[in-house]
C-alpha cells in the first residue's frame, strides 16, 4: 500500500507543478483510480477512491452545476467587496498589467522573452544625440556653469524637447534614450539643471498632449516647448479652481475660477479644474469633472482669478472633458517610469565615483578616506546603489518602449530610487562627502525631485495595492466579469477566470515548496552566480504568487462580508490592505534584482561586476524575504499563517547580510581603476577617474606626484618626526633630506587636499 500512495502523491505533485485545468487532472485521477482498481489489493479502497472522485470531481466537470453551487455565491462575494471599494481605486485598477511584473507575479516568469524584451537598444541617431550635442553642452557646463548661460545653450543644443516628436521641433527619442540623456546631464550638471528639461510633471502633460490633444493643441503648444518654454503646473496634479459652462457666441465657453499664482518665468501654465456644467449645456451624456487645460501664462496674469475660456483650452477639446484622472494617471506613470529614476541614477553615479576617488585621496602624511572605519560598507553601498539604479532605469524606461501600462514600473522607480537616494547620502555622509567641495553631490541625492508628485512613501499602500491587483491576472478577469452588465456572460466569464486559477494556486505552492528545498542548491542546476540569483528569483516569484493568493482571498473575505461595517471592522479592513503593500514590496525587490541581471548580461557578464551583482541580489533576496515574512506574520489564521510560512520557507528564514569579502571587493573597484568603475562612468557619459571634478582631480594628481617624495621621508624618519605636516616638510628641508622643489610638492599637495575640506 506504500508504494500506492506514493504513486498517488507524485501524480497530485506533477499535476500540481504542471499547473494542470479541472478537466486534465480529472482525466489523470481517474486513470490513477482505475490502474489502482485492476492491479491494487483493496476492494474497499478503489470503491472509496471511486466514490470521492464522483462526488467532489463530477460537479466541477460540469459548468452548470458548478457555477450554481459554487461559482455564484463567490460571485456575489466578490462584487460586495467590489462595492467596498470606491470609485477613485476602481478606476485606478482599469487595466491590467502586462509586463514583466505581471511574469513575476504569476509565479512562472519567461526569462527568454525578457533577455529579448527588455534589451537596451539606442538606434543610431539617438547615439549621436548623446556622444554629440549632449556632451558637448555637458563638457561647456563643466567649463562654465552660469545659470542663465547654461539655459541659452540648452535651447541652442534643443535639450528640452527630447520627448517631442521631431515634426513638432523635439528630438523624438525612445524612453529609453529620454532616460539615458537625463541621467547624463544630471551626472555632469547636477539634478537641478535636468529637472529643468526633463522633471516628471513637465513630461506628464508633454505625454498627455502627445496623447490625446488636438492636432491644433499639439501644432501650438510642442513647439513652444521643445524650443524651451516654461510649463508651470499644479503640486500633486491638484484641482485649483472650478470651471462652469456658458453659452458663447460661437458655442459653450468655460468660466473659470481659480486659485494660482503664476510665476514670473511661467509662458505656459497647466491647469487641472473640476468642470461643472449645470444648465446641461454640453449634453446629457457629456463627462464632467477633473479636467487638463493648457493656457497662455500672459492670459494668466491678465485675469488671474476670473477668466472665460473655450474648449479649445481643453486637453482634446470638448470630448476629452472630464477624463483628466484618467489620462493623468497613465502619463503620470509614463513620465515617473523615465524621469525621477534618471534623474537619480546620473545624482547617485556622480556620487559615487566622487566618493571613490575622494577615498584615494590623503594629506601628506595621512590616512586616505577609504581605510577609515566603516569606509568599505559606505562605499560598497554607494557602488551598488548607483549600478542599481542604472539597471532600474534602463528596465522601466524600456517598459515604456514595449508600450506597456507602467504603472507598476512607475511605483517602482519612485519608491525603490527613494530609498537608494537616502541610503546614498547616508553613506557619503559617514565618509564625510558633505564635508567637502562635492557636498552639493551629497544634496542632488539627498534632496530628490519635488516636481508636483506626492511623497512616494505616503502613497505606497494605494499605489502597491493597485499595482498588484493589475499584476493579477485571474482578479483582473474577475474584475472584468463584474463589470460586464449581461449576468449570464459575467458568470460565465467569473466561473472560468475561478476555476481556472485553481491549477495555478496549487502549481504555485508546490513550485514554491520546492524550489525553497533546492534553489540554493547547486545539485539542481549550475553552479556559476548569475545561475544561482535566476533559479533564486524563480523561488520567490513562486512564493509571491502563492501568498498573493493567499493574502487577497484573506482581503476579499474581509470586504466581502455580510457584517455590520463597524469602526473595528474598518481598523481591521486597513490592516489587511497593508498586506498588499508588503506584496508590493517583494514584487519591487524582484523586479529590481531581474533588472540587475539584465545590465549584467548587457555589460558582458564581466568578473569584476560580478561582486557588485551579487551585493545587489543578496539585499534584495533579503528585502523580498523581509516582506513576505511580515505579510506572513500579519495574516489572520494561525493555522493558515503556519501553512503559508511552511511552504514559501521550507527550509526557514534564508536572509543573509552581504559577505564583507564582497563588500571589499566592490569598495576596492570603486577606487581604482577597474572595469566597475569604467562602466557605471560610460552609462552616464562620465569618465572614469575624477576629470569632471578639478579640484579632486587635480589633488590626486599632486598627491600621485609627490608620494613617492613622501614615502623617501617616511623611511628616513624618526619617532619624533612632528605630526604638523608643515613642520615636518620645513625640518625635512632643512635636514637636506629633500630640495626645495620636492618641499613645494608637498607642500601643493597639502594645499590642494585642504582645499577639497570646504563645502561649496
Amino acid at each position: 500500500m506504500t508504494y500506492w500512495l506514493l504513486f498517488f502523491l507524485i501524480a497530485i505533485v506533477a499535476l500540481a507543478y504542471a499547473r494542470a485545468g479541472i478537466r486534465t487532472t480529472s482525466a489523470v485521477l481517474a486513470s490513477v483510480v482505475l490502474f489502482y482498481g485492476v492491479f491494487g489489493d483493496s476492494l474497499i479502497v478503489f470503491l472509496l477512491m471511486l466514490a470521492a472522485g464522483v462526488v467532489v470531481l463530477v460537479p466541477l466537470n460540469l459548468p452548470v452545476l458548478r457555477q450554481e453551487w459554487l461559482s455564484r455565491p463567490l460571485f456575489g462575494r466578490f462584487k460586495r467587496m467590489l462595492s467596498r471599494l470606491d470609485e477613485r481605486q476602481l478606476a485606478a485598477l482599469s487595466s491590467s498589467g502586462s509586463g514583466w511584473e505581471a511574469q513575476l507575479f504569476d509565479g512562472a516568469p519567461d526569462w527568454t522573452r525578457f533577455h529579448d524584451d527588455y534589451s537596451a537598444r539606442l538606434t543610431a541617431d539617438e547615439r549621436t544625440l548623446l556622444d554629440g550635442p549632449l556632451a558637448e553642452f555637458c563638457s561647456r557646463y563643466a567649463r562654465d556653469p552660469d545659470a542663465s548661460v547654461a539655459q541659452a545653450r540648452l535651447r541652442a543644443y534643443g535639450l528640452h524637447g527630447l520627448a517631442i516628436e521631431s515634426f513638432h521641433g523635439g528630438r523624438g527619442l525612445s524612453a529609453l534614450a529620454q532616460s539615458a540623456a537625463l541621467a547624463r546631464l544630471s551626472a555632469s550638471t547636477g539634478r537641478r539643471l535636468a529637472q529643468r528639461v526633463g522633471s516628471a510633471s513637465r513630461l506628464a502633460w508633454i505625454d498627455a498632449l502627445q496623447r490625446h490633444g488636438t492636432a491644433a493643441q499639439q501644432s501650438r503648444w510642442l513647439p513652444m516647448l521643445a524650443a524651451g518654454a516654461t510649463l508651470q503646473t499644479a503640486e500633486s496634479g491638484a484641482v485649483v479652481g472650478d470651471a462652469v459652462v456658458e453659452s458663447g457666441a460661437d458655442g459653450p465657453l468655460l468660466q473659470l475660477e481659480l486659485n494660482v499664482a503664476v510665476a514670473a518665468d511661467a509662458d505656459i501654465v497647466g491647469l487641472c479644474v473640476d468642470l461643472r456644467d449645470p444648465a446641461g449645456r454640453l449634453g446629457p451624456d457629456a463627462a464632467t469633472g477633473p479636467t487638463w487645460l493648457l493656457i497662455d501664462a500672459t492670459q494668466l496674469r491678465d485675469a488671474p482669478t476670473r477668466l472665460r475660456v473655450s474648449f479649445d483650452a481643453v486637453i482634446g477639446g470638448r470630448e476629452r472633458s472630464g477624463s483628466a484622472a484618467r489620462h493623468a494617471a497613465e502619463s503620470r506613470a509614463v513620465a515617473d517610469a523615465v524621469a525621477p529614476v534618471a534623474i537619480h541614477a546620473g545624482a547617485a553615479t556622480a556620487l559615487a565615483l566622487a566618493a571613490g576617488s575622494l577615498a584615494r585621496l590623503r594629506a601628506p602624511f595621512g590616512e586616505a578616506l577609504g581605510n577609515r572605519a566603516m569606509a568599505e560598507e559606505a562605499l560598497a553601498t554607494l557602488a551598488a546603489r548607483a549600478w542599481a539604479a542604472q539597471a532600474l532605469a534602463t528596465a522601466t524606461a524600456r517598459a515604456v518602449d514595449l508600450g506597456e501600462k507602467p504603472y507598476a514600473a512607475a511605483a517602482f522607480a519612485r519608491t525603490l530610487g527613494l530609498m537608494q537616494a537616502r541610503e546614498c547620502a547616508a553613506a557619503a555622509r559617514d565618509l564625510g562627502v558633505d564635508r567637502t567641495v562635492l557636498s552639493s553631490r551629497v544634496g542632488d541625492v539627498d534632496d530628490p525631485a519635488h516636481d508636483g508628485a506626492e511623497p512616494t512613501l505616503l502613497a505606497r499602500p494605494d499605489v502597491y495595492s493597485a499595482c498588484v491587483l493589475r499584476s493579477h491576472t485571474a482578479f483582473m478577469a474577475a474584475l472584468g466579469a463584474a463589470q460586464d452588465p449581461n449576468p449570464a456572460t459575467a458568470l460565465t466569464r467569473f466561473d472560468d477566470a475561478l476555476w481556472s486559477h485553481a491549477g495555478h494556486l496549487f502549481g504555485t505552492a508546490t513550485q514554491a515548496f520546492a524550489l525553497g528545498l533546492t534553489a540554493g542548491s547547486s545539485l539542481f542546476g549550475s553552479s556559476g552566480t548569475e545561475a544561482q540569483h535566476l533559479r533564486r528569483i524563480n523561488r520567490y516569484s513562486a512564493a509571491l504568487a502563492f501568498a498573493a493568493d493567499v493574502a487577497l482571498s484573506i482581503l476579499a473575505r474581509e470586504l466581502g462580508s455580510r457584517r455590520p461595517y463597524t469602526a473595528l471592522r474598518a481598523m481591521r479592513e486597513a490592516s489587511r490592505r497593508s498586506l498588499t503593500t508588503w506584496l508590493g514590496d517583494a514584487l519591487a525587490q524582484l523586479y529590481l534584482a531581474s533588472a540587475a541581471l539584465r545590465q549584467f548580461d548587457e555589460g558582458g557578464a564581466h568578473a569584476d561586476e560580478r561582486a557588485v551583482l551579487e551585493l545587489i541580489c543578496t539585499e534584495a533576496f533579503s528585502a523580498c524575504e523581509e516582506a513576505l515574512d511580515r505579510l506572513i506574520r500579519h495574516l489572520s489564521s494561525p493555522l493558515l499563517a503556519w501553512t503559508t510560512r511552511l511552504i514559501v520557507m521550507p527550509l526557514g528564514a534564508s536572509r543573509r547580510a552581504p559577505r564583507d569579502a564582497t563588500q571589499r571587493s566592490v569598495a576596492a573597484q570603486l577606487q581604482n581603476d577597474s572595469r566597475l568603475r569604467e562602466r557605471l562612468g560610460e552609462r552616464v557619459g562620465l569618465p572614469a577617474d575624477a576629470s569632471s571634478w578639478p579640484p579632486l582631480d587635480e589633488a590626486l594628481s599632486l598627491q600621485r606626484a609627490a608620494e613617492a617624495i613622501e614615502n623617501r621621508l617616511a623611511a628616513a624618519g624618526t619617532q619624533s618626526a612632528p605630526r604638523h605636516v608643515p613642520t615636518r616638510i620645513s625640518e625635512a628641508r632643512s635636514a637636506g633630506l629633500i630640495d626645495e622643489a620636492e618641499a613645494q610638492a608637498l607642500r601643493d599637495w597639502l594645499a590642494a587636499a585642504g582645499r577639497l575640506q570646504t563645502p561649496n
